[in-house]
């Protein structure tokens, strides 16, 4: 009886090794669109506060206006380009969602033929263990020579 052997177990380590780092880019590109979105609300709240700021300033003169509205044209800026940064970031987030369920579904597919074929072997296994079991029967009940 031979040991069971699954030709492809060197492709579906590959295949397992590619699926881990797909996942781990995933990971980090779901790193990248949470850093941004932080960036922005960040952003966003630095504003809020500025406008705040200059709304319960009792001594608020033009200065701070002037300041306030140099600030605003600068975030809106950086917001537009963290904006495009982010749609950059999700559009890369999708195709890599996209690599991870390739990976995995190559992965799935070897590990179903290996089951299928561990289970074809073990079928003949046990036949082949079936026949020597018959043989032996055969030989201490069927060979006496008295």
């Amino acid at each position: 009886m031979q040991k069971f052997r699954f030709r492809l177990d060197s492709v579906l380590r590959l295949r397992t090794l590619r699926l881990s780092i797909e996942r781990d880019k995933l990971g980090k590109a779901v790193a990248e669109v949470t850093r941004v979105e932080q960036m922005i609300a960040a952003l966003a709240a630095e504003r809020a506060e500025a406008i705040e700021f200059v709304k319960n300033e009792p001594r608020a003169g033009t200065t701070e206006l002037r300041a306030l509205s140099a600030f605003l044209l600068v975030y809106e800026a950086r917001v537009a380009k963290l904006q495009s940064t982010l749609d950059a970031a999700r559009l890369r987030l999708a195709e890599q969602r996209q690599r991870v369920v390739a990976a995995d579904r190559d992965e799935r597919l070897l590990i179903k033929l290996k089951t299928k074929q561990h289970a074809d072997w073990q079928v003949g296994a046990d036949h082949e263990l079936e026949v020597l079991a018959q043989e032996s029967w055969n030989s201490v009940h069927f060979n006496r020579d008295s």
